[in-house]
């Protein structure tokens, strides 16, 4: 089984990933998921 991929932005990115856990995108494989999110800068505005 192929291993997960996590992927993220810098800055907000990297942010909801230390402090939640949260990936932008995950690939396993060759299929790739994306989150929906909103559009937020890295000041969270």
């Amino acid at each position: 089984m192929d291993k997960p991929e996590f992927f993220v932005t810098p800055g907000y990115g990297e942010y909801m990933l230390n402090k939640l856990h949260y990936s932008q995108a995950v690939k396993i494989g060759n299929r790739v998921e994306t989150s929906g999110q909103g559009g937020i800068d890295d000041d969270l505005q």
